[in-house]
């Protein structure tokens, strides 16, 4: 009994010994989680949180939102409002005439910021480092909200500056010089129509005229967010952190805090034979450690009461948002 007592703990001490051994000459490797790197992109493709919101559905919110668009109507601030918003940690979503469409205006020029950065990606490495003349093409770059900041015409731009002054300041001129720029180097495509069917949204038929729902377009910012629609995270990152500064904050933005970071997009359709104006805001709120999408389009005939309608409704958003947090 003795000896196979003393035999165990014989055992016992070598693999004691062996185990002190390996912790010393095998390398240890780091298993925490850090995405440092990546501040706009999903997070689950670099590491797991841990659950931040409570994911019930929004019923209550939708009556109360709809309350509220009825009530915007009867005092005449909007004619419609459309909305489509989606919990991005795997939540619920919610949808207010979501499939309604409407003339994108400026927001088209997101999808042509992705058609130049998937033609430098794919064909062109040096594309943005590339000088143009920025030419007047008679095409009506008239804006009822104002840029800060204008390209002017006759002068040389690189591509990478056009591209800025398009997103963050939604510079007209900037967006006819590009897409004018496109056709003269592929006149035989369309690749602002390539990027529309490679999004899954709808392909539109006059750049000019076209409509779009609200969760079409709110599709574009959850295929950046995921780093699905290019084939490197970095790219989707760059963007959305474009995005974040994107001049126009008198949407969605003021419907949170002012330390909350928006990616957004907004769009403007100045007034038409009916004297029917259109003012559009989407992005990603991006909510400490649970981002969300949140896309309004409305109608109306001013568009500071549009805005107003927009920022409202999203700050409505937040408070319940925020109520959830666990």
């Amino acid at each position: 009994m003795k000896t196979l007592f003393s035999k165990n703990l014989f055992y016992a001490i070598i693999l004691l010994l062996a185990g002190f051994i390996i912790g010393i000459f095998i390398p240890k490797f780091d298993t925490s989680c850090n995405s440092s790197d990546y501040k706009y992109i999903n997070p689950d493709f670099i590491c797991k949180d841990n659950l931040i919101i409570k994911k019930n559905s929004y019923v209550f919110l939708k009556s109360k939102l709809n309350e509220f668009i009825q009530e915007q109507k009867d005092n005449k601030n909007i004619l419609d409002v459309a909305i489509y918003f989606r919990d991005l940690q795997n939540g619920p979503t919610l949808g207010i005439n979501e499939h309604e469409n409407f003339s994108p205006a400026s927001l088209l020029k997101l999808p042509l910021l992705l058609t130049y950065e998937k033609l430098q990606n794919e064909s062109i490495p040096t594309l943005f480092d590339i000088s143009i003349m920025a030419k007047d093409t008679n095409n009506n770059t008239l804006q009822n909200i104002i840029p800060s900041k204008s390209i002017e015409y006759g002068k040389q731009y690189l591509i990478s500056d056009l591209l800025s002054y398009m997103i963050k300041y939604s510079d007209n001129k900037s967006y006819v010089v590009l897409l004018d720029y496109l056709h003269q180097i592929y006149p035989d495509k369309d690749l602002l129509k390539e990027t529309f069917v490679e999004l899954g949204i709808v392909d539109p038929k006059d750049l000019l005229d076209n409509t779009i729902s609200v969760k079409s377009y709110g599709s574009i910012f959850i295929q950046l967010y995921n780093s699905s629609f290019f084939n490197q995270n970095k790219i989707s990152e760059e963007i959305l952190n474009l995005l974040t500064n994107v001049e126009w904050k008198n949407g969605i933005n003021r419907g949170v805090p002012a330390d909350i970071k928006v990616a957004h997009k907004f769009g403007e359709r100045s007034s038409d034979v009916n004297n029917i104006e259109q003012l559009h805001d989407c992005g990603i709120i991006y909510y400490p450690n649970n981002p969300y999408l949140l896309c309004i389009m409305t109608r109306g005939t001013d568009q500071t009461k549009l805005a107003k309608t927009i920022s409202e409704i999203s700050k409505m958003f937040y408070e319940e948002f925020d109520s959830r947090k666990l």
